[in-house]
């Protein structure tokens, strides 16, 4: 009997353990958010494709991916593109203006966003020499913004080299 006990607790102990990175591991695969407004339902990211159907305001959304940029809207100024964000309509990924949501977090980043633009930026504009620093910014639309601080050859100043949205992956800088 004495040695069933521990085993026992050794057991519920290992199933809350894993029940715990279970969760973990599905809250980071989408970001919470909530139609702002009705939301129309894009079949791609952009106001020229099939529309879906329609979101009502105040629904639960959960946000799987984003764009800055939606695919016909090449020329559009900044402001007018707004981003879109990959959701689940009827079991299928589709599309909406991340604008029309409001998170439940402004600065999570949405899945995926975070290591494509970083990972971009790095390339395009840091050299192995530079440092750089991530920080919060401002939150605007409900979108949190972060800049992402440059330090040449590693020494000097932090000069600002980019501010990025977080829902989209827009940068700007």
């Amino acid at each position: 009997m004495k040695k069933i006990i521990p085993l026992l607790l050794s057991i519920c102990l290992l199933t809350l353990c894993l029940t715990f990175n279970s969760t973990e591991a599905q809250a980071a695969s989408y970001d919470k958010a909530y139609a702002a407004e009705s939301l129309t339902v894009k079949s791609s990211a952009g106001t020229s494709y099939k529309t879906l159907g329609t979101i009502n305001a105040g629904t639960t959304v959960k946000v799987y991916g984003g764009v800055a940029i939606g695919k016909d809207q090449n020329d559009w100024y900044s402001c007018k593109q707004y981003g879109w964000s990959k959701i689940k309509y009827k079991n299928k990924y589709a599309w909406v203006k991340t604008h029309e949501l409001s998170f439940a977090n402004p600065y999570s980043w949405v899945p995926g966003i975070k290591s494509k633009t970083i990972n971009k930026i790095m390339k395009d504009y840091v050299s192995k020499k530079d440092k750089t620093k991530l920080e919060k910014s401002y939150v605007s639309s409900n979108q949190g913004y972060y800049t992402l601080y440059i330090k040449f050859n590693g020494k000097g100043e932090w000069n600002q080299l980019v501010v990025i949205n977080c829902k989209t992956g827009w940068y700007h800088g």
